[in-house]
């Protein structure tokens, strides 16, 4: 032990001297002037929202199927249904993050939906609240949710989704849905168009 101590001693004093000889950086007088100094304000998502557009809505699997089941095809969520649209409110399972439906904040357009679960009593369903059709977008923050979202189960975060202007223009959609078990749905939308009065769709 005692030559291996003796045999770094000189290494430490080489180092000392060379250390020595440096110039003094920290007595440095120079100043250096910053060109530029950027503060940005204001309120931005952060890097956990995702976002679906109406043409996501759109590209499902079938019209009239649920919102919620678009949704899913965003990482990290799971959605469970007994039938094929997942409108049957009883056996929906819905999941981020292995967060459960009664931890997370469901509003459509601002107004709170509640935790989504069946017979809930501090809120409405997505399904029942609007048809996948009449979604604009729908904005998921996987999380805490946000403060400012008007809901008392969003400890895993919040999805929000927002309804659909009516068009500019006149016009008529519509959509069949047929399936197997006399599976049928009809989907029709009545868009007045911009007037004096406004615009509108039934």
């Amino acid at each position: 032990m005692r030559s291996a101590v003796h045999a770094l001693t000189p290494v430490a004093a080489l180092l000392g001297l060379a250390f020595a000889c440096l110039p003094a950086l920290a007595q440095s007088t120079e100043t250096q002037e910053l060109e530029r100094v950027t503060v940005a304000l204001g309120r931005g998502q952060i890097r956990s929202v995702q976002g679906l557009t109406k043409a996501d809505f759109e590209a499902a699997a079938a019209a009239g199927q649920s919102p919620l089941a678009t949704v899913a095809r965003l990482p990290g969520v799971n959605f469970q249904s007994a039938d094929p649209l997942g409108n049957y409110e009883w056996s929906t399972r819905f999941t981020v993050r292995a967060f459960s439906q009664n931890q997370l904040g469901f509003t459509l357009d601002g107004v709170p939906l509640g935790d989504m679960s069946y017979g809930n009593l501090n809120g409405l369903h997505i399904s029942r609240a609007i048809s996948s059709e009449n979604v604009a977008r729908a904005d998921l923050s996987q999380g805490t949710g946000s403060l400012d979202t008007p809901s008392s189960s969003n400890l895993g975060g919040t999805l929000q989704f927002f309804s659909a202007d009516p068009a500019k223009a006149f016009g008529l959609q519509a959509s069949q849905t047929l399936g197997s078990n006399k599976n049928s749905r009809t989907f029709l939308r009545l868009d007045s168009g911009q007037s004096e009065l406004g615009a509108v769709y039934l």
